[in-house]
């Protein structure tokens, strides 16, 4: 859970281990607080109720996409699992549909152990989602066929919700994550000399 939690405020530290030299920017001194924060005021997960209603709230940014899985308990929603991802180039290239349609099928894909042969509703704030099984095959892509398909398969119920409602998932698509861009101190010429100079190679 921490992980998940921090993954992408954090990303930027990550990236950061790569390199030898300490972390000395302001960003990523700012980040590294952030986190700190977030994980001191993270929402408790709940552990899953068996039979509770389920629904997924989805969302994608140009870098990222969130998500996070809800059980009604009495007459209010608990979170059990949260997904924040970071989208590699390619996946930022995307247009916002198929960023959306890949928030949705990565959150089934992850949360499937715990969804899996139960109903739930997926609520997102791309309206053309909603129409996503209703559209003709031949107008979608391959990738778009075999993340619907995918979907498919456990749930159908895809509902619209205002990007405003939509706060937790839309919180783990939009944290900043490009704050610090550094370049490793190694490159290509480098390695080939040494791993020419290893003994042992």
């Amino acid at each position: 859970f921490i992980s998940l939690l921090i993954a992408q405020r954090a990303a930027e530290i990550a990236d950061k281990i790569l390199d030898i030299s300490p972390i000395q920017s302001e960003g990523a001194e700012k980040t590294f607080t952030d986190a700190k924060k977030a994980l001191a005021e993270a929402t408790p997960l709940k552990h899953p109720i068996p039979g509770a209603l389920l629904s997924l709230w989805t969302d994608a940014s140009d870098v990222a996409i969130g998500s996070s899985l809800m059980q009604l308990c009495g007459d209010k929603w608990e979170p059990i699992a949260f997904l924040p991802m970071k989208l590699n180039k390619s996946q930022r290239k995307w247009s916002t549909y198929d960023r959306e349609l890949y928030a949705l099928y990565a959150s089934i894909k992850k949360f499937h152990h715990i969804h899996e042969g139960r109903n739930f509703s997926i609520y997102t704030d791309q309206k053309p989602l909603i129409f996503a099984f209703k559209q003709k095959p031949e107008k979608c892509s391959p990738r778009q066929l075999r993340h619907l398909d995918y979907i498919s398969q456990f749930s159908i119920d895809i509902r619209h919700v205002n990007g405003k409602d939509n706060i937790i998932a839309d919180t783990f698509s939009r944290i900043a994550i490009d704050v610090i861009t550094t370049h490793s101190k190694l490159d290509y010429k480098t390695i080939s000399q040494e791993q020419v100079n290893d003994p042992e190679l």
